[in-house]
């Protein structure tokens, strides 16, 4: 197969810079909604678009800008803080109006010499993301110069092997997307059911039910609220010295904080070969530093840094303590009352009220709530798999070592 290496800043497609003007928005221009996305580091992830918490910009403000509004089949890279996060502004995504900050540029593609969606898989390889590596420059904030960014090699195979590369690496991504919104569904159905049943109190039986008051507001009668110091164990993350920590697998899996977070399970990086605090498989990753409140679910043992906190039921039930702190956590760093809290303390920890209902009925919901975690845990591990598979193949692709038709990649 034919494949040229060719730089960045020779390749067929223009790097496109934020606008850093005096007109770059200050935080009062910001609007929880409006004319155009203006697109934060929190948008940008390993896995393309998220548009969870989004900021946006009026029409005036829009259009005192000179530079970053992105145009179907552009591709955004992120280029400072998390270097070399990618995203592909496909047809699929809902939003017209959108435009970079200052900490992305626009990768656009002459379309008759690449295709924007193999330049999107080259991003996400193992070749890209070393290349970055080698060429990021800050300590406290890692940057991507544009200037150095144009020494990154591409390789550039002839426009039938792009499309028959991209068709393989495209099956992938659709498989991915399937479990995503399969994932979704399901998650939509547990927090429906917990709230009919541990919010309105449209719990079976609840007919018969009177309401008395506690300090969290109407509950029914024989419920109680407790602190969570009572209900669970909790594990206060404590930082090894940066010398043990390394990425080679050695030692135990190590989470400083939500840095490696995915939508429910983290993904190792890093390692630690000194004990530490330790989180165990299913307890419950808290953030106490900013994101406050952030979680996700330790697949497995893990030691935790002074970013973490691990919470265990002491009933065991785990699932319907995820449920119950996902209802009560709904953005980062909302502590109680509307509080706002960068960093959170043990005692914080230990203070946070929760409604407890009666042991049977968390055992009701409980036989709805593991089936849909469990298939939950069934799909990301797909994910992974099919993620993995999907960015050993394109090195593979390019050098003809793999003969394969999309069509083979769903089979």
């Amino acid at each position: 197969m034919a494949t040229t290496d060719v730089e960045f800043g020779e390749a067929p497609f223009e790097i496109i810079d934020g606008d850093r003007g005096k007109n770059y928005p200050k935080q009062k221009d910001f609007l929880n909604s409006g004319h155009c996305l203006f697109l934060s580091a929190t948008n940008v992830t390993k896995s393309g678009f998220v548009f969870a918490d989004c900021l946006f910009i009026d029409e005036k403000k829009d259009s005192s800008l000179n530079k970053g509004k992105l145009r179907r089949e552009d591709i955004v890279l992120t280029t400072r803080g998390t270097l070399g996060n990618t995203a592909y502004f496909k047809h699929t995504v809902l939003f017209e109006n959108i435009r970079i900050n200052s900490g992305m540029v626009i990768l656009r593609c002459d379309r008759e010499k690449i295709l924007p969606v193999y330049l999107y898989h080259f991003l996400r390889s193992p070749s890209f993301h070393e290349q970055v590596n080698s060429l990021r420059s800050g300590v406290a904030q890692p940057q991507l110069p544009i200037r150095d960014m144009r020494r990154i090699k591409l390789p550039l195979p002839t426009m039938p092997e792009q499309k028959r590369i991209s068709g393989i690496l495209s099956a992938y991504d659709e498989l991915i997307e399937n479990s995503q919104q399969r994932i979704k569904i399901l998650e939509s159905m547990a927090r429906a059911l917990y709230r009919e049943w541990f919010v309105h109190f449209r719990f079976p039986g609840h007919e018969k039910v009177t309401f008395v008051s506690s300090p969290l507001g109407k509950i029914p009668e024989g419920w109680e609220v407790k602190k969570l110091k009572n209900v669970c164990r909790l594990t206060m993350g404590q930082s090894p010295k940066s010398e043990f920590y390394n990425e080679m697998g050695e030692g135990q899996p190590f989470h400083q904080g939500v840095t490696n977070f995915g939508n429910r399970f983290p993904t190792d990086r890093l390692f630690c070969t000194v004990e530490g605090r330790i989180a165990e498989a299913g307890d419950i990753l808290f953030s106490v530093r900013a994101p406050v409140g952030r979680m996700n679910i330790a697949g497995k043992k893990i030691i935790i840094g002074r970013g973490l906190s691990a919470i265990r039921h002491n009933y065991g039930h785990q699932a319907f303590l995820w449920e119950q702190l996902r209802n009560r956590f709904t953005k980062d760093d909302m502590m109680g009352n509307g509080a706002i809290f960068a960093a959170v303390t043990k005692s914080d920890m230990e203070g946070i009220e929760l409604v407890c209902p009666p042991s049977l009925l968390i055992v009701a919901a409980t036989t709805h709530f593991e089936p849909i975690h469990s298939e939950i845990g069934v799909l990301t591990n797909q994910i992974q798999n099919l993620r993995k598979t999907r960015d050993l193949l394109l090195p593979r692709l390019l050098s003809g070592q793999v003969e394969l038709k999309p069509a083979e990649v769903a089979a």
